[in-house]
């Protein structure tokens, strides 16, 4: 077994080139253009499309990682925010949390009040008159 020899080992790590290249790579040269871009409003698809025909293939998920990891965009949440917002149900405490049904006073007159509630509307077969042929 040979000792160590720290001259073969400096000259060893000079030459070590990792087996993948480094994130990005091919995008550093045109950070500056990727910025510019972002700036004008351009899509991160514009982008990509714009790269592939000035020879530097790429996709449009690599340019907004770039963009986010690179260039330090803010990511935008995907969540929309609600239009309205519904105000916290307040409940006495002595009170059940849903009402309980009343019984409607006459069917007909609901059937007429724009006040009734939405949904699928249900034939109620005893109400029909029978058909004549």
């Amino acid at each position: 077994m040979s000792a160590f020899d720290p001259e073969l080992a400096g000259k060893m790590v000079a030459d070590y080139a990792p087996a993948r290249p480094a994130k990005f790579q091919d995008l550093l040269p045109a950070r500056n253009v990727i910025a510019e871009l972002r700036q004008k409003g351009a899509s991160y698809r514009a982008i990509a499309d714009l790269l592939s025909r000035h020879n530097l293939t790429t996709s449009k998920t690599a340019v907004t990682v770039f963009c986010h990891e690179v260039l330090d965009h803010p990511i935008r949440s995907r969540r929309r925010v609600s239009r309205k917002k519904e105000s916290a149900l307040v409940v006495p405490p002595n009170e059940p949390v849903f009402p309980v049904p009343t019984p409607p006073a006459s069917s007909k007159t609901d059937e007429m009040s724009p006040s009734r509630s939405r949904g699928p509307r249900i034939a109620q077969v005893r109400m029909l008159k029978p058909q004549t042929t």
